[in-house]
């Protein structure tokens, strides 16, 4: 049963490079092409998916899946959120070929947008943000903070020359620093 399950993820995964090569030389795609580069019959591209979004829509679900289970951790409940930073890290590096393109450059359209959402709830609950006040000033100062943010996270994290520690410290220098000192002066909730 483990090598049929094998020959599936692996004929799966062919068939995903082929789609991603495709959508990143902004080639028309469709399943003769995919099927094509993956070496298989058109037959074999049905047997897995309906349609050659499908591809992309899986792709898509698998990114945000891991990164709502690697924002979820055992660490994050511990409070220990440099470890969540360095695992942010380490899913940000594996999947860099997906996610560069899908949420940095934005090539994701909603889904890029989705998947800053995402981080923007988790973060704002963890360093303690309140950005529904009641106030629609003090709303769109926090949600324009928590944006600038992200970004930097963002690129932090797909940096493959900023090492762990420095993520860490310039993040805990942004939020303990300059986003508390920040949001204190606009008399903005922070922290718990």
């Amino acid at each position: 049963m483990g090598q049929y399950k094998d020959a599936r993820e692996r004929t799966k995964a062919k068939i995903e490079s082929a789609y991603w090569d495709l959508m990143l030389r902004n080639e028309r795609i469709t399943v003769q092409k995919i099927a094509g580069k993956a070496g298989i019959h058109k037959s074999t591209f049905y047997f897995y998916y309906d349609w050659v979004d499908d591809v992309l829509t899986e792709i898509k679900e698998r990114l945000m899946n891991l990164l709502v289970s690697t924002i979820r951790s055992d660490y994050r409940e511990k409070k220990d959120f440099r470890q969540v930073m360095i695992n942010m890290r380490q899913m940000f590096h594996d999947n860099r070929k997906y996610l560069i393109p899908l949420v940095l450059e934005q090539r994701g359209g909603k889904f890029a947008v989705e998947y800053r959402e995402c981080i923007k709830r988790h973060f704002a609950e963890d360093i303690g943000i309140d950005y529904k006040t009641g106030n629609d000033v003090k709303n769109e100062v926090a949600n324009c903070i928590l944006a600038g943010l992200i970004e930097i996270m963002l690129f932090e994290l797909s940096s493959e020359i900023i090492p762990d520690e420095f993520t860490f410290k310039i993040g805990d220098g942004i939020i303990r620093k300059g986003v508390a000192k920040t949001l204190k002066d606009l008399n903005i909730k922070f922290g718990r």
